[in-house]
């Protein structure tokens, strides 16, 4: 760090790569130091020494060589002295490098951004268009135009619910910070339960765990599809049996069953393939509501032809919106893949299967799939017997709905006899 800052101020001091010769060397060096000139990076090569000085001190040493008679070439310039006479010599550069200050000073002097924090009820849609309408701040104004301590005051009284808020320009955006009431709810503190836990496949209960609500069903209990597991609803009884209350409780616990997953998947060896051709490119620019193209589509000479098209939307400012579209003409060939290929495919295929189960946490008890080669097809078909949990939350039961339906259907007839 030191030697860069000592490199730093002699560059800014500007100094010279010099080389001297012949002469009363020793002597010169000598006086140099007694007047307390600087020379350093000092080299000595076949009666020749090179070494840098000062620009300053350069014109100090100027009788000095005169009395050593030694002979002085200067090789190289540095510093910002030097730097002044090259732009000196290039007006265009400093036309160039004033207009592009200008501009960035200019461009600085406006809000051209909007950024809201801590909002939740209250959409960046919808403050965003109450700044525009009502208080006139959108994209574009002067810096100097905003009155913090007003424009919070107001929205405090248009939005009731915001409780707190900041307003602050950062950059060229204008950072609008607030807190919302927050409505306490018992009910939704804490976490809602299901009324019942069912069956989501068919299998074999080989491990069960009840957190909350009455087991239906047992270890090594088959269950089809739909079967109610855990029921969330409690009857309390007295004495004769009878049930007084009936509380719901919700239904929580974790199940794990035997099941059976078919695996059937089939590769082809005669596919399509697609041949793309120079892609075509299409700029949109869009400034609030206008919007200007540049570049071309597909023409309108070309609609037998197949595009894939893809579009990217960039956000430069506020209200300002640059689309790419692009467009990627393509022929439909027929591709033959070697029975090999197809092979590895289906191998991968069944791999990344396997992998997903294990990634789920489902235990693999047997794995009975096969790959098949055909003529003109490759097949990878048979079963996974699997251990997983087959528990799924729901508020009403198959057989609930069924009655519901019939019920209905009798109050109707009722209604129309």
């Amino acid at each position: 760090m030191w030697l860069f800052m000592e490199n730093l101020f002699r560059w800014f001091r500007s100094y010279l790569v010099c080389s001297f010769k012949g002469g009363d060397l020793e002597r010169l060096f000598n006086m140099c130091r007694h007047q307390h000139i600087e020379c350093w990076n000092m080299t000595l090569e076949k009666g020749c020494c090179r070494c840098r000085i000062c620009l300053r001190d350069f014109w100090k040493i100027r009788s000095f060589i005169s009395k050593t008679k030694v002979r002085v070439h200067i090789e190289e310039k540095h510093g910002f002295a030097f730097f002044l006479v090259f732009l000196q010599k290039r007006k265009g550069l400093w036309i160039g490098m004033t207009g592009c200050i200008l501009m960035l000073y200019f461009l600085s002097a406006h809000i051209w951004k909007l950024e809201f924090y801590g909002n939740s009820y209250y959409t960046d849609e919808k403050l965003s268009k109450y700044l525009s309408e009502y208080e006139n701040i959108h994209s574009g104004i002067w810096k100097q135009t905003i009155d913090s301590p007003s424009l919070e005051e107001n929205l405090r009284l248009t939005f009731p619910d915001i409780s707190w808020i900041s307003i602050r320009t950062e950059g060229t955006s204008l950072i609008v910070s607030m807190e919302e009431m927050v409505k306490y709810d018992a009910e939704t503190d804490s976490r809602a339960l299901p009324r019942y836990i069912v069956a989501k496949k068919d299998g074999e209960i080989v491990s069960m765990v009840t957190r909350s609500g009455i087991p239906k069903v047992g270890v090594k209990d088959k269950v089809s599809k739909g079967d109610l597991l855990i029921d969330g609803i409690n009857e309390i009884k007295d004495d004769s049996m009878t049930v007084t209350e009936i509380r719901t409780v919700g239904a929580d616990g974790d199940i794990y069953a035997v099941v059976t997953e078919t695996y059937n998947k089939t590769y082809e060896f005669l596919k399509t393939c697609k041949k793309y051709e120079k892609p075509v490119f299409r700029w949109t620019l869009s400034i609030g509501n206008q919007s200007f193209t540049f570049g071309k589509g597909p023409g309108s000479d070309e609609k037998n032809k197949t595009y894939d098209h893809f579009t990217e939307i960039f956000c430069l400012f506020s209200d300002i919106y640059l689309q790419k579209d692009q467009y990627i003409s393509f022929e439909t060939l027929p591709e033959w893949i070697s029975s090999a290929a197809c092979k590895k495919q289906a191998e991968d295929e069944l791999s990344d299967t396997i992998r997903e189960f294990s990634e789920k946490g489902v235990q693999i008890l047997e794995n009975n799939v096969k790959i098949v080669m055909y003529e003109n097809r490759a097949e990878a078909k048979g079963n996974f017997v699997l251990i997983e949990s087959i528990g799924e939350n729901s508020e009403t039961l198959m057989d609930e709905a069924q009655n519901g339906e019939i019920g209905e259907t009798h109050e109707y007839n009722r209604i129309n006899d």
